[in-house]
């Protein structure tokens, strides 16, 4: 069965401070790839969430802003790709192995304080190759993708995204709700792709988790190659008490080992062991 492929994008202000109800929402929304923005790691940071590869790009300076991470499903095949790294745009990318072509997947985050010239966005653009899907917050402004008014980057930004035959998709609605009441909610979050048919992608405002930005979720009807779950002899229910006992009452420490076939029966007869010790003290799923 052709299973699309889930993808939120999320400015988290911090990510170290949300982790726990990122993970919640990962789960609830069965998303298989969050483009998350504004990270704040440097290169000490280890952020990890159970079943999903998290790779994360830092700001050049090493300090705790900026930054941006993809987190993907371990089941998804894929690998890493270089880190895209400047003051002014930092994203973190992988491939994505789809039939019949690869898709490269990346998560932006651009700080507002600098306007990025047309040809670095190009140059940005090239660099994921002819068939991606780019998102995040760009800090950049233009009514064409639903922003309340333009400027000098959303300029910049929508002349790269016509010159490199991308396309630009977004809610229509905010996903910036700024503390100052002097300020207005506006629209700074959506996705950048190319070489996707239109009809491909959908997308949702969700007004979840606890940032100054809403995330966005986007159903994308591709069908990525998924990896078959590594065998286990344990799961989560093994009775680690019962598996060391059934050792010690079964294992001979009175083998003989002093010829390559002895050493030889003797690691098959272990590992048989070790086998028989994990399926007596696991039980069989319900």
């Amino acid at each position: 069965m052709r299973t699309p492929l889930r993808l939120a994008l999320w400015n988290a202000n911090g990510l170290f401070n949300h982790k726990l109800e990122l993970q919640a929402f990962l789960d609830i929304h069965k998303i298989d790839i969050a483009l998350i923005s504004e990270t704040h790691f440097t290169s000490r940071s280890v952020f990890k969430i159970p079943y999903y590869s998290v790779y994360h790009t830092i700001h050049p300076d090493d300090t705790a802003h900026g930054g941006a991470a993809i987190i993907v499903r371990s089941s998804l095949s894929h690998y890493v790709l270089p880190p895209h790294q400047s003051e002014s745009l930092q994203a973190a990318t992988v491939c994505l192995d789809v039939r019949p072509w690869p898709l490269t997947i990346s998560a932006v985050y651009c700080p507002p304080r600098h306007i990025i010239p047309t040809a670095d966005y190009i140059t940005f653009f090239r660099s994921l190759g002819s068939r991606f899907i780019v998102g995040g917050d760009w800090n950049a402004k233009h009514t064409a993708w639903g922003a309340r008014l333009i400027t000098p980057k959303g300029r910049n930004l929508l002349a790269a995204i016509t010159a490199c035959t991308c396309h630009h998709y977004s809610t229509g609605e905010p996903t910036y709700w700024p503390a100052d009441p002097n300020r207005l909610p506006d629209l700074l979050d959506f996705l950048v792709t190319r070489g996707l048919p239109a009809t491909d992608l959908q997308l949702e405002s969700v007004f979840e988790l606890s940032s100054d930005h809403s995330p966005i979720i986007a159903t994308v009807g591709i069908s990525p190659s998924r990896q078959a779950a590594a065998p286990s002899l344990s799961t989560s229910r093994t009775d680690w008490d019962m598996f060391r006992a059934y050792i010690d009452e079964h294992i001979n420490l009175r083998i003989r080992i002093k010829e390559n076939a002895e050493l030889d029966e003797a690691v098959h007869s272990f590992t048989t062991l070790l086998q028989a010790a994990a399926w007596f003290s696991t039980p069989s799923p319900l």
